[in-house]
């Protein structure tokens, strides 16, 4: 299963680490900066960031909130329950 994170990109639901509410942003107080080293994609302009989305290969910084996001997931593994 895929989430939909931006317009035409969706990434796996099992390749994603974690997501990080960006009001923090990349800064040293933020736990995204423990992820440096991972390629950094931005989907939205930087001021538009909402969440990033931290996957195995790839930080992506995108315009939609950690809600919605989450709210994408459950509704995806509600219907794998049923």
């Amino acid at each position: 299963m895929y989430v939909h994170i931006r317009d035409t990109v969706s990434v796996p639901i099992e390749s994603i680490i974690t997501m990080v509410h960006a009001k923090g942003g990349k800064s040293h107080k933020s736990p995204i900066h423990h992820y440096e080293t991972l390629e950094y994609i931005a989907m939205v302009p930087e001021e538009q960031i909402k969440t990033y989305v931290v996957t195995d290969d790839c930080v992506y910084g995108s315009g939609i909130s950690i809600k919605t996001l989450m709210r994408r997931i459950d509704e995806f593994y509600s219907i794998i329950k049923r």
